[in-house]
């Protein structure tokens, strides 16, 4: 029985995906070789990303289409253009450009995902990959724990097979969201499958410990709900109860801190959010003594070598700000914060309009868009290109063309 090359494309990309999940290789290089210096970088992790992104070669025998796409997703390589130009600038010029190019090919690997392949398609390598992570996960804390439970400050935690029990617990929401669209296309009987890795991710999430995780996971689930409900209501009542919904807002976000801490509380946390507001209030004089343009891509956080030496004399040793748009202004300066603000703005208003219009795929696209935002206030998911965050670039770098695409009348003749 011969294997075809579209299969054999899927399960090289659904193995690329678990790469850049960050499973297996961070938590095998911290377990086995110790830690790394931010400055000098791990070569392990680079070779591994490395062999994730070989299939960005293949975009060569695409030139013209490659071009088209790229145009459409113009957002991404603004910012990812701008995040290469800083080395001019950049206190560290080297580890800009060189994580610039990671950066890139992150990038490029997005496009190449745009120009070979339908949303399904993607989500389907996507889904599978995230299968393998979350029942590697589930069998390595029931029979490795030494590895897949965190000790020390973090002790009983999961971690799953990655690294940390944060990166861990934002990896299964991002599945929970996957196999939730799975569920949705699943064809022959296999919604029982997803459904039972989706009730799995729920158990790994709350086993994680990780209040970001959950918080996530409550949007998600109520992002859903409130699209059921308003895909229910009749076309005309939509406009008075968007207004109803935006009177109730302002009122509520009075009270927002005062539930807030309340439901922080019951997770064991506070609204300094892990010390992360102290960790912002110390770095905001940081980015205004380089507020337009900012210390260079990758060239911030790189320990007491670095400009981040300040923050780790004052504060816990902290490997970035903990959030994604604060981490541009610093390393970019405002223009990139900005350009990353509208990487994200733009696709997310255009998606925003027909997510009710009954198109394949639509609500994955801005739940994950949703996701994604909201998983950058508390964490740096943005431009990020190592394992373990480089996943979400790619993502974006794939959604903000293949979205516009999806919306197009000619979507399907591709």
């Amino acid at each position: 029985m011969t294997i075809s090359r579209r299969k054999l494309e899927y399960a090289w990309h659904t193995f690329a995906f678990v790469l850049l999940t960050g499973a297996f290789v961070p938590l095998w290089r911290q377990m086995a070789l110790g830690g790394v210096d931010p400055g000098e970088g791990d070569p392990v992790q680079r070779f591994f990303l490395a062999v994730a992104y070989l299939g960005v070669g293949l975009l060569v025998f695409h030139p013209r289409r490659a071009l088209a796409v790229a145009r459409r997703g113009w957002p991404v390589w603004m910012l990812v253009g701008w995040a290469l130009f800083s080395t001019l600038w950049s206190v560290t010029p080297d580890i800009t450009f060189r994580r610039g190019i990671a950066a890139t090919l992150g990038a490029l690997y997005g496009l190449l995902l745009a120009v070979r392949y339908r949303p399904e398609e993607v989500l389907r390598m996507l889904g599978w990959a995230l299968a393998i992570v979350t029942l590697a996960s589930l069998i390595a804390i029931v029979l490795i724990p030494d590895w897949a439970v965190m000790s020390g400050l973090h002790e009983g935690a999961w971690r799953g097979v990655l690294f940390h029990k944060n990166a861990f617990g934002r990896i299964m929401v991002l599945a929970w969201i996957v196999f939730q669209a799975q569920i949705g296309l699943a064809k022959n009987g296999r919604a029982l499958w997803w459904r039972m890795l989706q009730m799995i991710a729920i158990l790994l999430v709350i086993g994680s410990r990780s209040a970001g995780a959950l918080v996530l996971l409550m949007f998600a689930v109520a992002t859903i709900v409130l699209l059921r409900v308003w895909r229910s209501l009749p076309q005309l009542l939509r406009p008075a109860v968007g207004s109803l919904a935006f009177a109730f807002a302002l009122p509520g976000a009075l009270l927002l801190p005062e539930l807030l801490e309340a439901a922080l509380g019951l997770l064991g946390k506070d609204l300094t959010l892990t010390g992360r507001i102290p960790l912002w209030l110390l770095l905001i004089p940081l980015a205004l003594e380089r507020p337009l343009l900012g210390y260079g891509y990758g060239a911030f956080w790189l320990g007491e070598s670095g400009p981040s030496a300040t923050v780790w004399a004052l504060t816990w040793d902290a490997p970035h700000a903990h959030n994604g748009f604060l981490d541009l202004w610093l390393e970019i300066g405002i223009v990139g914060a900005i350009f990353g603000a509208l990487l994200l703005i733009i696709p997310l208003v255009r998606i925003a309009l027909h997510v009710t219009s009954g198109l394949r795929l639509i609500k994955f696209i801005f739940l994950f868009f949703i996701f994604f935002l909201f998983a950058n206030m508390a964490e740096s998911v943005l431009l990020v290109s190592g394992l373990g965050k480089a996943i979400y670039w790619v993502l974006i770098s794939y959604f903000v063309p293949a979205s516009q695409l999806y919306l197009t009348p000619n979507r399907n003749s591709r």
